[in-house]
């Protein structure tokens, strides 16, 4: 009995020792834009898809510090390095910081479409259906696969800087103006802001902006005792439905 008790004093020493040597984890959000990938509240809350994940997988043993910034700013805290041990998310379509190192598996799969108000009789078949309209696009996010139209003026290009403003160029300009985005993210926005999806019209444009998968991205130098268990832990989320759970809670 005696050394029964003394393997789990040993054990309970050896957790809390883990515990409190753990380094912590700092993990970035997109501000605003990000739904339902990345959702913060008035209140510093966090939720949606990427930061349930995110919760699930240091549920125990590690401390998540969270940094909310404007896309492009976050872009260029972890271009010069961010925070030890930093998280977030990317694709390696994207490229860059957001490419360099990401988890063993993909946690979800993107695709792109057209979204026009339904006043608007606009059939998308192929890229001539699309000389005439102006393109509203998010601020900050790169469309590798438009840029060349844009820099040759066959996409004349209308920068937003949320949901709210692209909605609001829709309803205006409904036989002008197209908005190009993620359709997971197209519908939640909607939702959120109480518009009806059938007051609008969606329509795929993977042919011009493929899918693709999105996976969490991790500091290049992380250490690698954490990422393997960040790959362990996303494995068994998967392995258990939890991650088909968490999307579904949202999409």
């Amino acid at each position: 009995m005696k050394r029964f008790i003394s393997i789990m004093l040993t054990l309970q020493l050896c957790i809390v020792s883990f515990t409190s040597n753990a380094e912590p984890i700092n993990y970035y959000v997109i501000a605003n834009q990000a739904m339902p990938f990345q959702i913060t509240t008035e209140n510093n809350k966090h939720s949606g898809i990427v930061s349930d994940i995110i919760s699930r997988i240091f549920i125990e043993n590690y401390t998540v510090n969270y940094h909310t910034y404007p896309f492009n700013r976050m872009i260029s805290q972890l271009e010069a390095g961010g925070e030890k041990n930093w998280i977030t998310y990317g694709s390696p379509d994207w490229g860059g910081v957001q490419a360099a190192n990401l988890s063993d598996m993909p946690i979800y799969t993107v695709s792109h479409s057209i979204l026009t108000n339904a006043k608007s009789d606009f059939l998308y078949r192929d890229i001539k259906d699309i000389d005439d309209k102006v393109f509203v696009l998010l601020y900050g996010f790169d469309y590798p696969t438009l840029q060349p139209l844009i820099d040759n003026g066959q996409i004349k290009e209308l920068r937003v800087k949320d949901y709210g403003a692209a909605f609001r160029i829709l309803d205006k300009m409904p036989d002008d103006a197209v908005f190009i985005e993620m359709t997971s993210r197209i519908k939640y926005n909607l939702k959120i802001q109480s518009r009806e999806l059938q007051n609008y019209n969606l329509q795929d444009f993977s042919t011009l902006i493929p899918s693709y998968p999105i996976y969490l991205a991790l500091d290049p130098n992380m250490d690698s005792d954490i990422q393997r268990f960040i790959n362990e832990q996303l494995s068994i989320l998967s392995d258990s439905g939890t991650l088909t759970a968490i999307i579904n809670r949202y999409i």
